[in-house]
């Protein structure tokens, strides 16, 4: 029988719960990494370019790693997305748990980053991630990690760019149209990495993904065990028996029914939207893009991009599921957009105070804090390693 296609996020989140609907991430792979590492990455299905100074505030979440240049050999730089997020203080980024999640993972191969600008494989301005969090709320959810909003804390404030406000949604807006907004996958080609929105409708705030979608368990299970397969979902789910989860492939009755009966939107915390008569199709790269609307002039979010399931059709389809602001995560992320850095004006590269290497500590060093190191304890100076950031050197150099 055939598997309920799973777009993977990679190794990058290995070992965490399988669930039927997959996170609407794309990992990049990190420094030194194989090919095989990396997930299909993939942005908004359908959509338009989004170029408008108004939209600013929504940004990609990506990695910086060393590579060499194709070219000349040489080491250049190379800005990787793998999530999508939204201003919503100076120095805080609202986005999915999961993209927080692999944020931390990302971390050990190059600098995390938000990155400004329209395309995020050439951001206009990137500004490092140096600090985390995560909703309240880690159990349930359609892809398993609860309440799946996050946010990431800024290097630097963001002063130019006016934060987008946020707000819950209600079953009054049931029906009506929002924005989708991401970096994620735009076709079946995997083309991705610049900025698209499209129309979609908000569909559902409560009750079972799958009943939703089809409408009832046989339509589901004529679905899930069709033979009529494209070659790119076969593709996939090569992917996947590779990646040791064979049992996806041998879904049996049961396990259709289990999953049709557990992937349960999260009551107040999670919608559906998408599907309708001209939505377009948020996908992988879009995770933690936020769905929005411009009100009284000003962006506002509303949820982020969350979960998505595959088709013989497309690489994403049949709409996606949003994380939403309910009353405990709207509080938790107001508090997140006042986050002060503990470091203050002190950045992760460094000062020399005398012959002290003052700097603050990088995502990957455990809790923000300023670290002073006395050079002169070592018989060196305060100054600069090849990178730019301070190091003890010896006296002279």
């Amino acid at each position: 029988m055939p598997t309920i296609s799973r777009l993977r996020l990679g190794l990058l989140l290995a070992g965490l719960p399988a669930s039927s609907l997959l996170p609407a991430c794309s990992a990049a792979p990190v420094e030194g990494g194989d090919e095989s590492d990396a997930a299909d990455s993939q942005a908004i299905i359908g959509g338009v370019d989004a170029k408008s100074d108004a939209l600013g505030a929504i940004g990609s979440l990506g990695v910086a790693v060393e590579a060499a240049s194709e070219e000349t050999g040489a080491l250049d730089v190379q800005y990787r997305p793998f999530c999508s997020g939204a201003l919503i203080g100076k120095s805080t980024v609202l986005t999915a748990k999961h993209c927080v999640d692999a944020a931390r993972k990302m971390a050990a191969g190059g600098r995390v980053y938000f990155g400004v600008g329209f395309d995020g494989t050439h951001p206009d301005r990137t500004v490092d991630i140096v600090e985390l969090g995560r909703a309240p709320g880690h159990e349930g959810g359609s892809v398993g990690f609860g309440r799946d909003v996050g946010v990431v804390h800024l290097d630097e404030e963001i002063t130019d760019i006016e934060p987008a406000a946020m707000a819950d949604l209600s079953d009054a807006d049931i029906d009506t149209r929002f924005a989708a907004i991401g970096y994620g996958v735009q076709d079946n080609k995997k083309t991705f990495g610049t900025r698209k929105a499209g129309s979609v409708t908000l569909r559902a705030r409560e009750g079972k993904v799958f009943e939703l979608i089809f409408g009832s368990f046989e339509a589901f299970k004529q679905w899930a065990t069709t033979r009529d397969r494209s070659e790119l979902l076969a593709h996939l789910s090569a992917e996947t028996e590779e990646e040791g989860n064979e049992g996806e492939a041998a879904c049996d009755i049961d396990c259709l029914l289990r999953k049709y009966d557990e992937a349960i939107l999260l009551a107040g915390y999670e919608a559906l939207v998408g599907a309708g008569e001209g939505d377009a199709q948020p996908c992988h790269g879009d995770s933690g893009g936020p769905l929005v609307r411009i009100e009284g002039g000003r962006l506002r979010v509303y949820g982020v991009a969350s979960g998505v399931i595959s088709t013989n059709q497309l690489a994403c389809d049949y709409g996606a599921v949003y994380a939403t602001l309910g009353p405990e995560v709207l509080a938790f992320a107001k508090k997140a957009s006042t986050w002060s850095d503990p470091c203050g004006d002190t950045k992760i590269d460094g000062v020399c105070e005398g012959r002290t290497a003052k700097r603050c500590t990088a995502l990957d060093e455990g809790p923000r804090r300023v670290t002073k190191t006395d050079c002169s304890l070592l018989d060196q100076a305060c100054g600069q390693d090849g990178t730019g950031a301070v190091a003890c050197v010896d006296p002279g150099n």
